[in-house]
């Protein structure tokens, strides 16, 4: 539930209007309206109900699109965690097709809806991640792998993670010699942004290259 007061300091910041309560239920019909188009203008809406103390927006989790997501997550990461790596591709990939544009950003600043949106883009990255994981444990195009994780890592050069991932994906089609300089540029990323080394896992990983080990998609496979 969501009280009124909360609701009106979230459409006026700056301060109500002078007949704050009638504007408020002006909001709420006309959102009524875009929700239950065809419940009458007396009859007892569903979704957006009043309750003594405020609101309550009655939605079933799976009508949701971010909970949509987070479900095929979840699903996707233990199918990950249990070597079933094309059907936990499928289930990555369905996640991240509920995607339409940037979450929220129609409320604007509106802080709570900030917060929201940064955490769900820190899970649509950690989707990809897992995605181009399962997708290079199961050997299904390296090619691909390399092109895509080569523009997440460019867009996002902080995330040991895509830095590690693209590491081995070249690795994978014998492209040793890139796999070095991509390293290069994310300890260069991290020191100079966040005045950081990389973590264990990248380092390791390096030292492996060196030796001239074998790297590849058997790094991945649990």
């Amino acid at each position: 539930m969501v009280g009124a007061e909360r609701l009106t300091e979230a459409i006026w910041p700056a301060g109500p209007p002078g007949n704050v309560v009638a504007s408020l239920h002006s909001y709420v019909s006309h959102l009524r309206r875009q929700l239950e188009p065809d419940c009458p203008p007396r009859g007892r809406n569903r979704i957006l109900r009043r309750e003594p103390h405020g609101y309550v927006l009655a939605v079933a989790r799976e009508r949701v699109d971010a909970c949509r997501f987070e479900s095929q997550l979840r699903d996707g990461r233990r199918l990950l965690r249990d070597g079933r790596y094309a059907e936990a591709s499928r289930a990555l990939a369905a996640s991240l097709a509920l995607w339409r544009g940037a979450p929220h950003a129609e409320l604007g600043d509106y802080e709570p809806a900030v917060r929201e949106a940064a955490r769900l883009e820190e899970l649509r990255l950690m989707t990809w991640e897992a995605l181009w994981e399962a997708e290079l444990a199961w050997g299904r195009d390296n090619g691909t792998a390399v092109a895509e994780l080569a523009a997440l890592s460019a867009r996002y050069p902080n995330r040991e993670r895509l830095g590690w991932l693209l590491m081995v994906a070249l690795c994978e089609v014998g492209r040793q010699a890139e796999a070095v300089r991509v390293y290069h540029r994310i300890r260069r990323a991290l020191a100079q942004e966040l005045g950081v080394d990389p973590g264990r896992e990248l380092r390791v990983l390096f030292t492996r290259i060196l030796r001239d080990e074998t790297v590849g998609r058997m790094c991945l496979q649990h």
